[in-house]
């Protein structure tokens, strides 16, 4: 089949297109690359005409501000234009969400009408935020989310806009148009499912796919001195609960002085990410989700121990009876025990890192999350 996936972040259709291609098919990639993490693409939809420029940016925003419009938009537009020759006459269309290419949404309906009208049948990932995702966390859903940090502050929602805007009436629309096209909306972990029971056209969770020929086991057996690694994507700082984790690591200094090496970096390209916590024997990767996402399957992949969503909604999603990371809670107290533990019995961590490991090939394979894709298209 010749099949295109839409749109890109956190390396999600990167890793498909991989199994896709190892079952004989051929893929394309269309998407601006996720922003600063500069993840490859095969036809590139994006500009950084403003970003270029201190000035140019700065009007960029304002000209936002004052008007709701950005001025990026028509530059994006016209990357797609030229590159429609490339986007067509496909058997199968995947679209990450209903805004694959980060546009307001009038500019972003013309490209998936132009994807949708002249392509196969299409399908459509729930892998990050979008419509039905946003509704079900500001009516539905019970327990912690990502979206906590406005319940305790409500001047924090700005900073959490990039969910919000998807509650927005052109958002809204665009989800509806594209999931009325689709023949069925495929959730990627326990988050998206849950926020997808009552959607007639959601199948069963078919889990994000990872290339596992891209790393081999890179654990730290030099147990002397436990480093922990903590990645800050500053848009996703509140989504992602990352202060539950920079007041933890506060505790942790002062207990274990040291004994622990704690970096933190901010904002890294993908590449970049990857090579910092290479020595790391722990990762802090989220709290406030249910399942892991890309950073920690990777990481996982390469043996560390991994803070993220792993417990009971996460275990009965997939039919596990354990997982071998750590269920990162909104809980200080319990995030720091957890810390001390592997703190205190070192060896533990090369344990559960190659357990970790394992878990990762077994559910998360490229080649074999591939196939069930297959056989969906071709159902």
């Amino acid at each position: 089949m010749r099949i295109l996936l839409v749109g890109e972040y956190s390396n999600f259709h990167n890793s498909l297109k991989h199994g896709l291609q190892l079952l004989g098919h051929e893929v394309t990639l269309v998407g601006d690359g996720d922003g600063f993490k500069d993840l490859p693409v095969d036809v590139l939809v994006a500009s950084n005409y403003y970003r270029r420029n201190w000035f140019r940016e700065k009007f960029k925003v304002g000209w936002w501000k004052v008007t709701g419009r950005n001025l990026e938009d028509n530059l994006r537009l016209a990357r797609f234009r030229e590159s429609e020759h490339l986007l067509k006459d496909f058997d199968i269309v995947q679209f990450i969400n209903s805004n694959p290419f980060g546009c307001e949404p009038p500019v972003e309906r013309k490209m998936l009408k132009y994807l949708v009208q002249n392509n196969g049948l299409c399908f459509l990932a729930a892998c990050g935020d979008d419509y039905h995702y946003a509704d079900y966390l500001t009516t539905r859903h019970d327990g912690y989310s990502i979206l906590d940090a406005v319940k305790s502050d409500p001047a924090l929602q700005p900073f959490l806009g990039h969910t919000y805007k998807y509650l927005g009436d052109g958002y809204q629309a665009n989800y509806q148009w594209l999931l009325d096209r689709c023949e069925a909306i495929i959730p990627s972990n326990t988050d998206y499912a849950m926020s997808l029971t009552q959607q007639p056209k959601a199948t069963e969770i078919i889990p994000a796919a990872i290339d596992t020929s891209k790393y081999d086991l890179e654990q730290n057996e030099n147990l002397s001195v436990i480093q922990i690694f903590l990645g800050i994507n500053r848009p996703n700082y509140w989504k992602k609960g990352i202060n539950y984790f920079e007041e933890a690591l506060e505790f942790i200094k002062a207990k274990y002085g040291a004994k622990v090496k704690i970096t933190v970096a901010e904002n890294l390209p993908y590449k970049e990410y990857m090579k910092q916590f290479q020595d790391a024997h722990i990762l802090l990767d989220q709290v406030l989700s249910y399942d892991q996402g890309y950073n920690a399957l990777e990481a996982m992949l390469r043996g560390k121990v991994v803070f993220a969503g792993a417990g009971d909604a996460y275990l009965n999603a997939h039919g596990l009876s354990e997982v071998p990371a750590v269920d990162a809670k909104p809980d200080i107290s319990y995030l720091v025990d957890e810390l001390s533990r592997f703190i205190e019995e070192p060896q533990s961590i090369l344990e559960i890192g190659k357990k970790a490991r394992a878990h990762v090939i077994n559910l998360h394979d490229s080649r074999k999350i591939a196939g069930k894709y297959e056989v969906l298209f071709k159902s």
